[in-house]
């Protein structure tokens, strides 16, 4: 009966051992599958971390300064004007004091002849303002308007050189002829034009035909005549010779 008796107790204490041991492995496995999963999220976590990080570094780019392309550089081509003016020619800077009649002639030194056959004068020179039908201003009066018929010949009032010849919007079809003390100014020519620039004249040499004047068109058939002296314009009146 002892031995039975000792034989069971011995198979239950196998059991009971097995059991235990069971027990531990199983206890052992989920404390180790416990302690990976935890390891495994710490490193998941510094990772992702460390991605993150990585994502904010890299996304960083160093900005590159913008390369201001060099503005195009085109050469300035200055058109030809097709209309000038009586100012655009400067014989030489203008005195402050106007001169009187005698000093012009004086300085001038030489008696010009009349730029038409006929002598008739429509407007006279002044330097103060008297009003402009055409252009229904007051202005001063440069020049001495000489009447005429279109197409009658022009005449050079003195010797010398062909200088421009050039349109003007107010005064029309324009040729300057420069003398040694004097600049001439013919204005409202036609285009049948006699002389070029460069070309030497004489007094009493046809110039061009009668034109018009544009912005003296309501004073009848005329030329405009200007002189200047040492760059002021003068009365070209005073140096026309009386006995022309």
């Amino acid at each position: 009966m002892r031995y039975s008796e000792k034989k069971k107790r011995s198979k239950k204490e196998r059991v009971g051992f097995f059991t235990a041991l069971s027990i531990c492995v199983i206890a052992v496995g989920m404390a180790a599958y416990s302690t990976y999963t935890s390891l495994t999220g710490v490193f998941d976590n510094d990772d992702n971390a460390t991605l993150a990080v990585n994502n904010i570094v890299t996304g960083v780019t160093e900005t590159e300064k913008p390369t201001t392309a060099p503005p195009e550089t085109t050469e300035s081509v200055t058109e030809p004007r097709e209309t000038e003016t009586e100012d655009d020619y400067e014989e030489e800077t203008a005195p402050k004091e106007t001169k009187s009649a005698i000093e012009t002639m004086v300085t001038v030194n030489s008696s010009l002849a009349y730029p038409l056959d006929k002598r008739k004068v429509i407007k006279e020179y002044s330097e103060d303002t008297v009003y402009n039908k055409t252009l229904n201003q007051w202005q001063a009066h440069t020049g001495v308007d000489f009447a005429c018929d279109e197409g009658d010949n022009v005449y050079s009032m003195g010797d010398g050189e062909v200088k421009r010849i050039y349109k003007d919007d107010i005064l029309g079809k324009t040729i300057v002829v420069k003398a040694p003390t004097y600049t001439a100014y013919y204005s409202g020519m036609s285009e049948n034009v006699k002389v070029e620039k460069g070309s030497v004249v004489k007094a009493g040499d046809v110039l061009a035909t009668a034109g018009s004047v544009p912005g003296e068109s309501l004073d009848g058939k005329h030329i405009h005549i200007a002189v200047k002296v040492k760059g002021q314009y003068t009365d070209p009146l005073s140096l026309i010779s009386n006995d022309e």
